[in-house]
Formats: C-alpha cells, sequence, structure tokens
C-alpha cells in the first residue's frame, strides 16, 4: 500500500514542470515560435512569386516596415475579334456594343483590347468610356500613322475604315488619365500567307498615376498569330524586342496584358518563358499550382463555353503580368477567365438605349435559350486584382 493518504495533494511543488520558472518565459516562447512560424510562412509565400525586388527578407521586411498603404488596381484584356465580317469576324454589330456596355459599368481600372481593328468599333468603345469619365487612347494614338485615303494593302500607314491593313488593333481604356503614351511597332512580322504582315503590329504604353507619387506603365500587345515555323520566329523576335522596352521602364511598376498567341505547353516557342524571365504572371501568382489553371475551363482560346472557337483544342493565350521597381511589391489578389456573353433578343437594346435599359430588359427573363447567347470574342478576357505596395522613401 502507499505511503500516501488521499488527502494528499498529486503536484506538489516539487513536482511541477520546470520549463517555465517565470510567468513571462512561456508567453515569451510562444510568442517567439508564432513570430517564426509566420515568418516562415510570409517568405514561403514570396518564394512562389518572381519578384524583382529582392530577396524575400528584403521583401518580408519592406512589406512590414517600409511600404506605402497599398492601391489595388484592376485590369482586363480583351482579344475583341474586331475583323471585318469579310475578314472572318461574326456577330460584331452585337459584340463590339456589349464590350462597350462593359465599359460603361466601369467595374476595372484597366482596359486592354486587341484587335480592336475598325475606326467605327473602335470608337464606339470609346464613346462609351468617356460617358462614365474614363480615358481612352485615340485610335491613330497605338498605331503607325494613318493613310490620307483608305489603302487595303499598304503597310506603310494605317487604314481601319476599309481593312485593318498596316495597323495595330491596340487601345487602353483607363479610370486614370495618361500621362504618357507611346506606340512601337515590332520590327519583325510573320508570313504573307496567313495575313501577319497586312497589319503592323506592336505594343502600347500608357502611364497612370493612380494616387500621388506612384506610376504605372501599362503596355497592350498582340504578337503574331499562327504556329507556321516562321510566325514562331516572328513572333519570340517581338516578345524580346517587347521585353526590352519594358526593362527600360522607369515607372515604380509595370503591368503588361495582351493577346501572345502562345501557350506555355508550345513546342518550339519560348514566348511565355521569354516574359516570365523578367514578369510575374498573375495567373500562376494566384493559381500556384499548375494543375489549377493550365485546364480548359481557363482557356483563352477554344474555350469549351465559347461558341466561336469551342471546335479547336483549348490554348491559353491571353495574359496579365507584372513587375516593380526593387523595394516595391505587387500582390495579386484575384485571377479569372470570366465568361462574358450577350443575347442576340436585345441587342438592338443594347444599341440604341445603353446599358441601363439593357439590363432592365434582360432582368425580365430569367434564362434566355442557350442558341441565344453570344460570346464577346472568339477569345476569353482575363481579370487580375492587383494590390501595388511602393516603398516609403527614407
Amino acid at each position: 500500500m502507499s505511503g500516501h493518504m488521499d488527502s494528499d495533494p498529486l503536484i506538489t511543488e516539487e513536482s511541477q514542470p520546470r520549463g517555465c520558472k517565470s510567468k513571462f518565459l512561456c508567453p515569451a516562447l510562444v510568442l517567439l515560435g508564432v513570430s517564426c512560424l509566420v515568418t516562415a510562412i510570409v517568405c514561403s509565400y514570396f518564394f512562389n512569386y518572381e519578384f524583382q525586388t529582392g530577396s524575400p527578407f528584403e521583401l518580408l521586411t519592406t512589406l512590414l516596415f517600409g511600404v506605402q498603404e497599398g492601391v489595388p488596381i484592376r485590369v482586363l484584356s480583351l482579344n475583341t475579334w474586331g475583323m471585318p465580317h469579310t475578314l472572318g469576324s461574326m456577330d460584331k454589330e452585337i459584340r463590339i456594343p456589349a464590350i462597350a456596355n462593359m465599359v460603361r459599368k466601369k467595374e476595372f481600372d484597366v482596359y486592354l483590347f486587341e484587335e480592336l481593328w475598325m475606326r467605327p468599333d473602335h470608337n464606339t468603345v470609346e464613346r462609351a468610356a468617356a460617358s462614365v469619365g474614363y480615358y481612352m487612347t485615340k485610335y491613330d494614338d497605338l498605331a503607325q500613322k494613318a493613310c490620307v485615303q483608305p489603302f487595303i494593302f499598304d503597310f506603310i500607314c494605317c487604314d481601319g475604315v476599309i481593312a485593318p491593313g498596316g495597323c495595330s488593333g491596340l487601345a487602353v481604356a483607363s479610370r486614370y488619365p495618361m500621362k504618357e503614351i507611346e506606340f512601337t511597332m515590332y520590327n519583325v512580322h510573320g508570313p504573307l500567307n496567313d495575313g501577319e504582315k497586312l497589319a503592323r503590329k506592336g505594343f502600347g504604353r500608357v502611364m497612370i498615376e493612380p494616387v500621388a507619387n506612384m506610376t504605372i506603365d501599362v503596355f497592350v500587345t498582340h504578337t503574331c498569330a499562327s504556329d507556321q515555323v516562321e510566325d514562331k520566329q516572328a513572333r519570340m523576335a517581338q516578345v524580346k524586342q517587347l521585353m526590352a522596352a519594358v526593362r527600360k521602364s522607369k515607372a515604380d511598376f509595370t503591368v503588361l496584358g495582351g493577346d501572345f498567341n502562345s501557350d506555355p505547353r508550345a513546342i518550339n516557342d519560348t514566348t511565355y518563358h521569354i516574359l516570365k524571365e523578367d514578369l510575374a504572371s498573375s495567373m500562376e501568382d494566384f493559381f500556384q499550382r499548375i494543375t489549377n489553371w493550365l485546364i480548359p475551363d481557363r482557356a483563352t482560346y477554344a474555350n469549351p463555353r465559347n461558341k466561336y472557337s469551342n471546335q479547336y483544342d483549348p490554348v491559353l493565350y491571353d495574359y496579365i503580368w507584372h513587375r516593380s521597381k526593387k523595394g516595391n511589391l505587387v500582390l495579386t489578389n484575384l485571377f479569372d477567365v470570366p465568361w462574358l456573353t450577350t443575347t442576340k433578343s436585345f441587342s438592338s437594346v443594347e444599341n440604341q438605349n445603353g446599358d441601363e435599359k439593357t439590363r432592365e430588359k434582360r432582368a425580365a427573363v430569367v434564362a434566355p435559350p442557350s442558341e441565344d447567347i453570344i460570346n464577346f470574342s472568339d477569345h476569353e478576357a482575363v481579370v487580375a486584382s492587383l494590390m501595388l505596395y511602393k516603398k516609403n522613401k527614407v
């Protein structure tokens, strides 16, 4: 039988745990452990981004101690498929007004458009942007000089009235005034047999200042299409020229979007990887794992939901990239490939009465027939919500 009585305490002073002799020691150790865990998580988070701002330690200290309050920027990029009907596009008289109505909603701070080839279509979107206080590049801002009279096959000037000959098809709409606007035509173009030489593709750059003392260079581009050997070589040369300009940017941040006509899985085409050397992909930022984003549902061309292109193999051609000066930081809060559609039934309402009447009319319909649904384009749009942090001056 034990020598202890039932009334003896089970824990005496001598049997107290010896790890916490001070009432301050344990909380301090717990706080230290939690701090180390948080630091490890944040650092591992940074390692998943391809920032051009320094080491993960520098990024961590910058974020915690040395940056201004984050500034959100929401970006949409869309290839509008604005070719004339005679060159293959469909339902443009419905789709372009729908795109204009989208701009009127002001859901994004920056809209990047590709293949807005024709001047009347550009004017439709530009009027919509101006009606809600947005700023938009003029048709000739992001193109070589305009033709004195319409020329279909003249490479030395931009038509845009009869055909897209000599033009870039690029445009930018922005919530913020554009401090600088610049267009650079690519030095290399694709072959004549697929129409690449008829256009004069390049890249546009506009500088905006969403808040005082924070500048963003916004680039938009549309590179050579098709998978012929000559097209791939031209596309890679174009992206190298583009990246040379991006690296020279003096802005605090750089955002690049557009239709790059190259899937990350492309064979004998390093376009995507050339971009990735100096830029971070918002899609990779957000989804992390390749299995979450390189899938048919997020294809930007030949998406299974797209009535115009779903007969082809799904590919990812459209991206939004970002870059920041050393000490600054960009976080991607959201990336998506939205399903943008309108309907045939209300196209006349869209054209005549604008977005408000369109919404009222649509509200009376529960579900339009599937054959009535019209995609905005044969491409899907890509959207990104970015948070920009600028390093404070010491």
